[in-house]
């Protein structure tokens, strides 16, 4: 597989760019949130250990061609706002879109616009067939931008994920709604 280079990914106010070592103490921070925790994959408790781990699997997927793992920054001052990524099976031509949103920087669709430049990365230079996207039943937010996004409902898996943090062999299970979307389709 190829490293894969991006093109600018600007929004207004908002703008993706891979993480540095620079960002392990802010990731850190945002990962410390209850909401990543139940409805993301990150470890919990999440150490800076964690972080800078996910800085060089974000930086190993673009020089491997395997992922776009970006943080979503303000331009400006270049504070964290989020993280949106894209796992991508080159076999398929397929991807599979996560993201999670800072705390103090809920309600300014970071995780929309974000989603949306990676989306034309996804469809345009990386010619993808397919973006997949999983959302727990139980989070409202994600299930609403997939619609907003443009994504199909194309079904339920039962109890396939934990509502809780990740790995918490206690925390309560929920089903995962599982959206696809084509090239064309998305919004």
């Amino acid at each position: 597989m190829s490293r894969i280079t991006l093109p600018p990914l600007v929004d207004g106010d908002l703008r993706l760019r891979p993480p540095s070592d620079v960002d392990v103490t802010a990731i850190t921070a945002a990962c410390q949130d209850p909401v990543i925790q139940r409805f993301t994959r990150v470890p919990s408790p999440y150490t800076t250990d964690d972080a800078r781990a996910f800085v060089r699997f974000c930086n190993d997927g673009l020089a491997r061609g395997s992922g776009v793992h970006l943080l979503a920054v303000d331009p400006d001052d270049d504070r964290l706002l989020g993280a949106i990524g894209l796992g991508i099976d080159r076999t398929d031509h397929s991807g599979e879109l996560g993201y999670w949103v800072a705390p103090d920087e809920r309600g300014r669709r970071v995780a929309l616009r974000g989603c949306r430049l990676l989306l034309t990365v996804a469809f345009g230079p990386l010619e993808l067939a397919y973006v997949g996207l999983h959302a727990a039943a139980t989070n409202t937010a994600s299930n609403a931008l997939a619609r907003r996004l443009g994504f199909t409902h194309e079904g339920t898996l039962r109890s396939a994920m934990l509502d809780g943090p990740s790995g918490d062999r206690t925390a309560p299970r929920c089903d995962a709604n599982v959206w696809g979307l084509l090239p064309g389709e998305w919004q």
